[in-house]
């Protein structure tokens, strides 16, 4: 196409756009943050009043408000529309209008007099400077809002609107006095007309519009007396500038070199005046000569620079419009750039300096190098005379003739032609894609059966929830039972789905019967961890029973009441007395040991340890040993139970009060209160709580033994149905901490995390005990022994997950097909997801990330399948429209790819239109079919993704589920608030560009065994992935932009897209939120090593996937809990900041200690495993590379045919 001139002015109006746009993002992206409490707290107040008392009584005598009232008609608005938070956000985005209006106001200037190029620099140049961002939207000051009607003030008075000049001066006045340098420049110039020119009209439009404007403004504040609003604004301005005494409140200008910040100025304010004033009448000097639009400009500079640096009491801002009046100037002078820039680095710096000067206030920490050098006194002042000195030249640089609008440069958009002179030339295989074949599917399927093998296997280990799992993973257990869900924080897709998987994969029912032993109906039953039954059955006879195994009788005539075992005999607790009965061999009653208990009418047995406690109706022994004197407590006792370490014992007395027992001290160390009678009692470590079943009701009273809080929880729901009694037997599993309560013939599946009875299974018997080591639940009665599944929960919550990882390495082979040619990527791409940590450890855990990040990559799959859709690229665009609703309606990153599909169809309708070829721009293209593509759009990737947001929510509205009772309204805000206001250190926390070097994976497990094995799990990245992956990404983005790769650019965009949102986030963040950059990131990897694959470097590709191939069998242990000697940890840890003695939050800290030590035998053993595993790789890789392959892959593809 030819570089026409119509063509260059649409690429420049899109370029400024663009710029524009870009720096919105920025500033939208910089709202969230805390910013300054005290500043925005006080406009929010100012707001709210405002909406509550209007503008007549705002001013109040006593009232604290320094501002004239044109500001305060921008927040009241907001007080009336918004409260909370969301005028917080408003309150802080302020801003953001006026610097769109400064960008173009500077553009506009420049377009006719400068061109096009010119034009495209002040916008660029203020939409993405420091300065403006950091004191608007971070900070949540307005001074861009009060910089706006000055800079048009002079631009308007360079036209001749005199009337509109000395309006617009008027209202910047009045949203601050010190914007008041433009109607003094405009009344200057004003002056000179009539006095040169014999001019009277200029002077009275001027001086009677402002007039007029600040009149009107105040009357509603302070009443039509014109005397009374004079006065008020006479005095708002005297009590400002009386505010702060002080030399300099951190404005970098002279007094803050010889004096210092923040000293009384009671000596020097009157000289600071009559500089002040020689200053401003010196400013407007200039325009005697000419009253142009540049000389007014510049005389405004002059003002502005005047008053920032000769007055005492200038605040750090007060140079803040000088970079909007100087916009033009520079944008079309270039040595005036020099001084613009060097003037607005050091503004943003003095702005960090003062911001982060009041610690007590605001959440941004200065690193500790740059508070010694740059902030340090000789930095202060070293920053203050670049300051005098840039302003110096640029006022030296403006009188030399540089106050000119006209361009002095050559500078212009390059040209098509010119563009193309420096292209880069791809390899063919990173051209366009295709449509995925059936071979690309079957390594799609092959790439996918491995992540679920390698995800799957072990995936029941540990049976706990660990980490974010006692959030996610128990909430859709509380789903289940339509208790109120502890994790609401995020929304809730990820948790149905694995409450789904809980019914399907549970397995929580009897999945075998054991026949009755011939000895006869037991009496008193418990099970071993290695699964022997001891019973006591009706004929007074002991008998023991491997699982699987007969019974054998082991005693005769004890009438016992309740058993347990301990070491090699069993303990059994009559009436009055412990008997001691081996387990190995055969004894007669005359050979047992027999201990006498201090009370009769014995209730409950319970072991600690070594440790025997039993209950009775008044008192509660405790035996050191079973061979020892017991330790008598006065307790009246119902039931007893004990803490797994057999710390503490937990006595319920018939009261329904449980008592805590110190077993070291044997004295009660507290009471918890709250519930009723009860029948059992029981305890699970992981929640740290205690369970007893009330008598007469199929209630659990619960307490939290950390707060000692107390909470009612019923049995009874729509999943397991109507009780009429109350629960006569509790059991705990240790491995899992589940509980199951026996209540009218079934046992209720409870987790104890949030106490969540979701599962009722029919039985026969009413004796429980826990088979430990084969997961069951044995229920002994009449009639023999059911057994019920208690280790498949873990698999159940964990299982969808990685089918959802297996899915989303599915469709990004398939998605690397379509964007790129080469064969060989898709593979590379698919191996990178197999041997990366951090996609192995996200699929195996219970959280929503692995769900999140599949759905975005299936959207963006069918946004790219649009381009050369099978069948219709409309179905495909509605398709992605749903993944992108049901990945937000799993987490709020969702909305990350949403936005960016949103700059997506921007940037591909502004191509089109750039190009000549409005609506060609294909499916995203908004102006397609004359526009109506727009209908299509909007109702894809807006309706449809809020619509399935909402509809997700459908069954907590009224329900029980909703927490606390909230609305969606009232719900989302807490969402927002919870996340926004997470603060907190956290040791384990990392900020956003720590994450590609893999500096600090997060600890997620740790387990110990007796036998000296620990097991952990960090969410690691394969480091050689991701090391080398930075390295591709940037080469994918120079790429893109050089080679004008759709493809690549395609890359680079997605990912970005899901980065860069968490860069402004102030709360605490984790190595796992790269998890939805993470694909994306990979893809770039991909597409790097594919392009040294197609340049002949082929056994480089194969040598780097065997060494990732090597990190990753080296780190197995330390992602996925596989046993090894504890001693032998420190091997893992390859970097200081992996250990928790170095934390990110809130200043970096590091002093490590590994505290493990390994034999070098060992670390070569480790070593050796890797090397293997990266020989097998790349043995592998070259074999399917082979001919031999390709003819197997035709063989399956034809089984598949036929």
């Amino acid at each position: 196409m030819n570089d026409d001139p119509g063509r260059r002015e649409r690429r420049a109006r899109l370029v400024i756009a663009g710029v524009i746009a870009l720096g919105v993002i920025v500033r939208l992206l910089a709202v969230r943050a805390q910013g300054f409490p005290t500043d925005v707290g006080t406009f929010q107040a100012w707001a709210e009043r405002l909406a509550q008392i209007g503008p007549g009584r705002f001013y109040e005598p006593g009232y604290f408000s320094d501002y004239p009232p044109a500001f305060l008609y921008v927040l009241w608005p907001l007080g009336a529309l918004f409260d909370g938070e969301f005028l917080r956000l408003a309150v802080k985005a302020i801003s953001i209008p006026a610097d769109i209006g400064i960008a173009l106001l500077a553009a506009r200037v420049l377009w006719r007099t400068a061109g096009r190029t010119a034009a495209i620099a002040a916008a660029a140049a203020w939409s993405l400077q420091p300065g403006p961002i950091f004191a608007g939207p971070y900070w949540g000051q307005v001074d861009a809002v009060g910089t706006l009607p000055l800079f048009g003030s002079i631009v308007a008075a360079g036209s001749r609107r005199w009337w509109l000049a000395g309006a617009l001066g008027a209202l910047a006045a009045l949203v601050k006095p010190q914007f008041g340098i433009g109607i003094l420049v405009i009344a200057a110039a004003a002056a000179f007309e009539f006095i040169r020119e014999s001019r009277l009209r200029p002077m009275a439009e001027t001086l009677g519009a402002a007039g007029a404007t600040a009149y009107l403004l105040s009357v509603p504040f302070w009443g039509a007396d014109p005397t009374r609003v004079a006065a008020e604004l006479v005095r708002l301005v005297r009590s400002a500038s009386e505010t702060y005494p002080y030399t300099s409140l951190y404005a970098f200008n002279a007094w803050s070199v010889f004096f210092d910040f923040w000293k009384s100025d009671a000596d020097l304010v009157v000289w600071g005046g009559v500089l002040l004033a020689i200053g401003m009448v010196l400013a407007v000097v200039p325009l005697w000569w000419r009253r142009d639009t540049g000389m007014l400009l510049a005389c405004a500079v002059f003002a502005g620079l005047a008053f920032y640096f000769l007055p005492t009491r200038a605040h750090e801002r007060y140079l803040f419009p000088v970079f909007a009046l100087a916009l033009p100037l520079a944008a079309a002078r270039w040595r005036l750039w020099l001084p613009y820039a060097a003037l607005a680095v050091a503004f943003a710096l003095s702005l960090y300096y003062a911001f982060t000067r009041y610690a007590q206030y605001v959440d941004l920490r200065v690193p500790q190098i740059i508070e010694a050098t740059l902030f340090s006194r000789a930095g202060q002042i070293g920053i203050a005379l670049v300051m005098m000195g840039a302003a110096a030249y640029l006022v030296w640089r403006l009188l030399r003739g540089d106050a000119r609008l006209e361009s002095d440069s050559a500078w212009k958009l390059p040209g098509i032609a010119s563009l193309r002179q420096g292209r880069w030339v791809l390899p063919a295989g990173l051209g366009p894609g295709r449509l995925p074949t059936q071979r690309d599917v079957i390594v799609a399927a092959l790439v996918a059966l491995t992540v679920l093998v390698t995800r799957g296997y072990r995936l029941d280990w540990p049976r706990d929830m660990y980490f974010d799992e006692v959030y996610h993973a128990r909430t859709a257990f509380e789903l289940l039972a339509e208790r109120e869900p502890y994790e609401w924080t995020h929304p809730h897709l990820a948790k149905e789905i694995m409450a789904l998987g809980i019914l399907a994969f549970g397995d929580d029912r009897v999945v075998a019967h054991e026949p009755l032993p011939p000895q006869g109906k037991p009496t008193a039953f418990a099970v071993g961890n290695d699964g022997t039954r001891v019973s006591v059955t009706e004929g007074f006879e002991v008998v023991v029973q491997p699982r699987g195994g007969a019974g054998a009788s082991r005693a005769l005539g004890v009438d016992a009441k309740a058993l347990a075992m301990q070491g090699d005999h069993v303990i059994a607790m009559t009436n009055d007395a412990l008997i001691v009965v081996p387990l190995a061999a055969p004894a007669t009653n005359s050979e047992l040991q027999k201990i006498q208990l201090p009370f009769t009418g014995a209730r409950s047995l319970s072991l600690a340890g070594d440790r025997v406690i039993v209950g009775g109706p008044s008192s509660v022994a405790i035996y050191a040993t079973v061979d020892a004197s017991p330790t008598v407590i006065p307790i009246p006792t119902i039931a007893v139970t004990a803490k797994t370490d057999g710390s503490e014992v937990y006595v319920l007395d018939p009261q329904g009060i449980v008592h805590v027992v110190s077993t070291e001290t044997a004295k009660e160390t507290r009471a918890l209160t709250g519930g009723q009678p009860g029948t059992a009692i029981a305890y699970a470590l992981g929640p740290n709580r205690v369970f007893v079943a009330r008598a007469g009701a199929a209630i659990l009273d619960v307490y939290e033994l950390e707060t000692g809080s107390h909470d009612a929880v019923p049995l009874a729901n729509a999943r397991t149905g109507e009780f009429a009694t109350g629960a006569t037997a509790l059991a705990v599993v240790p491995r899992t901490d589940f509980l199951y309560a026996l209540d009218d013939g079934r046992v209720v599946v409870v987790e104890t995390h949030g106490t969540s009875p979701y599962a009722a299974i029919p039985v026969t018997g009413a004796l429980l005990g826990v088979d430990g080591e084969d997961d069951k639940l044995v229920v002994a009665g009449p009639s023999g022994s059911d057994l019920i599944e208690t280790g498949r929960h873990a698999l159940a919550w964990r299982l969808p997950g990685i089918l959802f990882a297996a899915l989303l390495a599915f469709l990004l082979v398939l998605l690397a097909r379509r964007l790129f040619a080469s064969a060989v990527l898709p593979a590379l791409v698919g191996l990178a997801v197999i041997l990366d940590g951090s996609m192995f450890a996200q699929a195996r855990i219970g959280m929503n990330d692995v769900y999140v990040g599949t759905l975005i990559v299936a959207g963006w799959y069918f946004v790219v399948a649009a381009y050369r859709p099978r069948r219709s690229a409309a179905l495909d665009i509605l398709i992605a429209g749903a993944l992108f609703g049901l990945a937000l309606a799993a987490k709020w990153a969702g909305a990350y790819a949403l936005a960016g599909v949103g700059l997506a169809s921007l940037a591909v309708t502004a191509r089109a239109y750039e190009r000549g070829r409005p609506g060609k721009g294909g499916p995203l293209d908004l102006l397609a079919h004359r526009g109506a593509n727009t209908a299509l759009l909007l109702v894809s990737f807006a309706v449809i993704p809020v619509g399935i947001y909402l509809a997700s929510y459908l069954s907590w509205f009224g329900g029980k589920t909703i927490p606390y009772g909230w609305n969606l309204v009232e719900l989302t805000q807490q969402m927002y608030w919870y996340h926004s206001s997470l603060t907190a250190p956290h040791p384990a926390g990392s900020p956003w560009w720590s994450w590609p070097f893999v500096l600090k994976p997060v600890y997620w497990y740790f387990g110990a065994s007796t036998g000296g094995d620990n097991a952990y799990i960090y969410d690691a990245g394969n480091v050689v992935l991701y090391w080398a992956g930075l390295v591709a990404f940037c080469w994918c983005a120079v790429a893109a932009i050089r080679a004008r790769s759709v493809a690549l650019g395609f890359v680079v965009f997605a990912g970005l897209a899901q980065y860069v949102a968490w860069i402004p986030i102030g709360r605490v963040l984790f190595f796992y939120h790269f998890f939805t950059v993470l694909p994306f990131y990979l893809l770039g990897l991909a597409a790097g090593l594919a392009f040294l694959w197609e340049t002949g470097r082929a056994r480089f590709v194969v040598g780097y996937v065997a060494a990732a191939a090597a990190a990753f069998a080296y780190f197995y242990p330390f992602i996925s809990a596989q046993p090894f000697p504890g001693a032998q940890a420190g091997m893992f840890f390859i970097l200081p900041t992996w250990t928790y003695e170095c934390q990110f939050y809130p200043t970096f800290v590091c002093n490590p200690n590994i505290g493990s030590s390994f034999s070098p035998a060992a670390l070569l053993g480790r070593l050796a495993l890797a090397l293997a595993v990266a020989a097998t790789v790349a043995v592998l890789i070259v074999w399917s590379s082979s001919p031999g392959f390709s003819r197997l892959l035709a063989t399956v593809r034809s089984g598949t045919r036929r």
